[in-house]
């Protein structure tokens, strides 16, 4: 296997790993995520009330309300704005995988008109040699027959 080869398959590995590690950190991103909503959310309901009073009790639910909803826009942008970051970053690494394939597809054609030029020259050459037999041959049929 040729140097060149080598290159180009450990770029291979490396962007696979490169693909893998972007979705893995994403999810891993997006649970942690959302397991912190979930605990402030927890601790927003189930934080015990200051008084038994009835408007007191009201006051502080919408109040909890308000908390849970603001809360929840806010962890909506968040994961708008990592779902957009990933989305650049996968757009990022389809870009080098394009450039991987683009070479390797560049290497490809230059093997195949390589090996085509080969197998000209080859007959060329070889086309040559039986011409010259060919050759030879008809002057030893002549010097034959011219000896007779």
């Amino acid at each position: 296997m040729s140097r060149k080869d080598t290159e180009s398959t450990s770029s291979y590995v490396e962007l696979s790993s490169q693909a893998y590690n972007l979705f893995v950190d994403a999810y891993a991103s997006a649970n942690q995520r959302t397991l912190g909503y979930l605990k402030s959310v927890w601790e927003i309901a189930s934080r015990p009330y200051a008084s038994t009073a009835l408007e007191t009790t009201v006051r502080e639910n919408f109040d909890r309300a308000n908390q849970v909803v603001s809360l929840t826009i806010s962890e909506l942008q968040t994961t708008g704005a990592k779902g957009a970051e990933l989305v650049e970053k996968l757009g990022a690494h389809n870009a080098k995988v394009q450039d991987s394939i683009s070479t390797a597809f560049r290497g490809l054609v230059t093997t195949g008109i390589s090996n085509v030029n080969y197998v000209k020259e080859s007959t060329a050459q070889q086309f040559e040699d039986l011409t010259k037999r060919m050759d030879e041959i008809q002057s030893r049929a002549a010097a034959s027959v011219s000896s007779n």
